[in-house]
């Protein structure tokens, strides 16, 4: 069975980042929360308060619920993403480190054979270390935590050790007493909109495109 989740780190606590989230993400809207004790608490609850929904179908008036867990670790505060979307969406983490300055996110997908690093500040994404399926890029100017990883492997050993740099304790390490805030939060995106404007921009690009060209009688042929 594979394995995915994203990991959001911003330096505030989380009464900050739980504030901010609406405004890194307007399309959520907070549902129900709960204090619960480790990450296997916070699994059961993520079951139980969840619904997903597709894009394809999904509208204001079937939306899913996403849940979340939050909680704090030395100078950090940390959100558990289990569907890496929002632990994925640049724009949201951009909007995040205009607030609280560097803004981390790190994405396993193990079905896939894929993981991510990313940092952004000050509405930038400074750096970004990808692998999929072996193949690792990278792309701007290497931080100081990754000195000492190989340069042609990053996987969740490597993802580990990099949280460990920044002072951040991987997952495996979490005490099953950990205070952890969940959150789920229903998804207000407006799909049905989205549909139409997407199949506005196919009509629309159908109708701009040119017309094959008409077969033209050679003249020396008689039809």
């Amino acid at each position: 069975m594979g394995m995915h989740f994203g990991i959001v780190a911003v330096k505030s606590d989380v009464a900050q980042l739980l504030g901010a989230f609406s405004t890194a993400w307007p399309t959520r809207e907070p549902k129900v929360g709960a204090d619960v004790s480790g990450l296997s608490e916070l699994s059961a609850w993520m079951q139980a308060n969840s619904r997903e929904v597709s894009a394809r179908d999904g509208s204001l008036d079937d939306a899913g619920t996403q849940a979340f867990g939050f909680w704090q670790d030395g100078d950090w505060t940390l959100m558990l993403d289990p569907g890496y979307v929002q632990a994925s969406d640049g724009d949201g983490l951009a909007t995040l480190s205009l607030r609280f300055g560097l803004t981390l996110s790190f994405v396993i997908e193990t079905a896939g054979g894929c993981a991510f690093f990313s940092a952004y500040d000050q509405g930038q994404r400074t750096r970004r270390v990808t692998s999929i399926d072996g193949k690792v890029t990278r792309e701007g100017a290497a931080l100081p935590q990754e000195a000492g990883l190989p340069g042609s492997s990053f996987y969740m050993e490597e993802i580990e050790r990099l949280q460990g740099a920044f002072g951040i304790t991987p997952l495996e390490q979490l005490s099953e007493d950990k205070r952890i805030r969940a959150m789920a939060y229903v998804d207000r995106t407006d799909y049905a909109a989205l549909r139409r404007e997407r199949e506005e921009r196919r009509a629309k690009a159908a109708a701009a495109a040119p017309s094959a060209p008409m077969a033209r009688r050679p003249w020396w042929r008689i039809w």
